[in-house]
This record gives structure tokens, sequence and C-alpha cells, in this order.
């Protein structure tokens, strides 16, 4: 009985070292790295919340230490949003500094596709804001793997399509880009249904206000103030198009509201023009 204990005790000693050997403790991230993550995320929330300056300052800052720790993937994410933030203030000439810089680097640096595909979409985005010639690249785009680049694709597409007044096509686009989403991206979501409205205004009224009042349902879900505020502006706009006079200045009172809570004091005036009879 003593012996079957003895042996009984040297085996468990035995498996204890076997699995003490085999067990090692989970690698932790870096400070550095942990501190660039967190950078990058409160960025994106300061972004998606419309605080500009805050958003701005930390990018920067994540910047500065991806090239201290020489992670081109981070610099090329980090200049590609950067690029999204100034031309969202309507600043293209800096946007476009920020995606050459990022085409230089991704020259020299070994970046996974997806951030690839990011790239070209923001050169390609910048692009048609510039008036090039943008057709060509947002087709490839169109056919990624990716299905957040597809969307993104299919929609810009199809605001090129809208500028060349060929809204068949623009339309056939954004209902492939619906058919695709599935929840994928709300923002893309809200985005096609907004340019949905946007087609439709002209040829049947009904099914544009839907169009547009679900872009508001889902910007109103993911709670960003940015497209809540362009959501009502463009209601109020279709309403005030339509002789609805009523709903258009209860639109554009409330598209002000948040855009002066934005500190978008341009964009306020524009509208209170609207208000005028």
């Amino acid at each position: 009985m003593k012996d079957r204990l003895k042996i009984t005790i040297t085996f468990s000693f035995l498996f204890f070292l076997i699995i003490s050997g085999c067990y090692r403790a989970p690698v932790e991230q870096p400070f550095i790295i942990k501190e660039l993550n967190s950078l990058i995320l409160q960025a994106n929330k300061a972004f998606q919340r419309g605080e500009i300056e805050r958003a701005k300052n930390l990018y920067n800052e994540a910047l500065k230490k991806s090239r201290l720790i020489q992670d081109d993937n981070a610099t090329a994410i980090i200049l590609i949003s950067l690029s999204r933030l100034y031309s969202s203030e309507s600043e293209i000439g800096e946007a476009k500094k920020f995606i050459d810089t990022a085409m230089e680097l991704s020259k020299k640096a070994l970046l996974p596709e997806n951030t690839i595909e990011e790239l070209d979409f923001e050169r390609a985005r910048v692009g048609f804001l510039l008036n090039e010639d943008v057709q060509e690249l947002l087709k490839k785009l169109s056919l990624s793997k990716f299905n957040n680049i597809k969307i993104k694709s299919l929609n810009l597409l199809a605001r090129l399509k809208i500028r060349q007044n060929n809204y068949e096509e623009a339309d056939r686009l954004l209902q492939h880009a619906l058919e695709i989403n599935q929840k994928i991206d709300k923002i893309e979501e809200a985005n096609t249904l907004r340019l949905l409205g946007e087609i439709y205004s002209t040829k049947n009224q009904k099914q544009a206000e839907s169009y547009f009042l679900k872009a508001l349902e889902i910007d109103r879900e993911i709670a960003n103030p940015q497209k809540i505020a362009l959501d009502m502006e463009t209601l109020g706009r279709f309403y005030k198009n339509t002789g609805d006079k009523k709903k258009a200045k209860e639109y554009f009172i409330r598209a002000i509201e948040v855009w002066k809570a934005l500190g978008k004091e341009e964009v306020v005036m524009k509208i209170e023009k609207e208000l005028e009879p």
C-alpha cells in the first residue's frame, strides 16, 4: 500500500513538472504598443464624436509612437485616418499630403493586403474630391475580397455615376452595396441609403423619404453626430423641395442644433439661409 502511494505521488510530481515545463504565461504586449493602440482607439472615438481637434492631436501622438517603433502598418493606418479627418473638414490639400506620404511608405514597406486596399480607396476618395479620374481604381476595388472595401467602393463609384448623371447605374451599384452589406458596416449602409434617397428624390418621393429616414435611423443607432446632422439637413432640404415647409423647418432647426454643438458655424449659417422665406 505504501509502495503504491509512493508511486502515485512520484507520478503526480512528474506530471506537475511536465505541465509546469509546458506552461507559459501569456506574453504581454510591450507598453508602447498598448499605448499606440489606445491612442488610435481614442482618436477614432473622438473623430466619430466630432471632436476634431482632439482627434488630430491623438492621431499625431500615435504617429510619433508608430515611427519610434517603426511599425509601418500602424503608420499607414494613422495616415489614412488623418487624411479622412482633414477631408471631412474640407481641407483636401492636407488630406492629399497624408495619402501621398502613405503611398511613399507603401513602396518601401511590406503592408498587409487590406491596408494596401484601404490606402487605394482613400487615394480614390481624395481623387474623387479633387475631380480626378478614379473610375478604374474604384472598379477594381469594388471587386475586393474584403467586403468592407467592396461596399465603400461601390458607394463611391455610385457617387461618381451620380456626378455623371448616370442614375440608373448608380442605383444598380447602390442596391448591390446593400445586398452585400447585411449589417457589416452600418456607417456605409446609411451612406448607401442617403445616396439612394438622392437618386429617388425626383422619380419616387415616397421611396426617397423612406431611404432618408432609414439612414437617419441607422446614424442615430450608432450615435454618429455628424451623420445625424447631415441626415437632418438632407431631410430638411428634401421636404423644402417637396413643398412641406413645416417638416422642412423642423429638420433644419434640429440639424442646426447638432451642427452648433459640433462647432460648425459655417454650416449653421448655410442652413439658416435655407430657413429664409
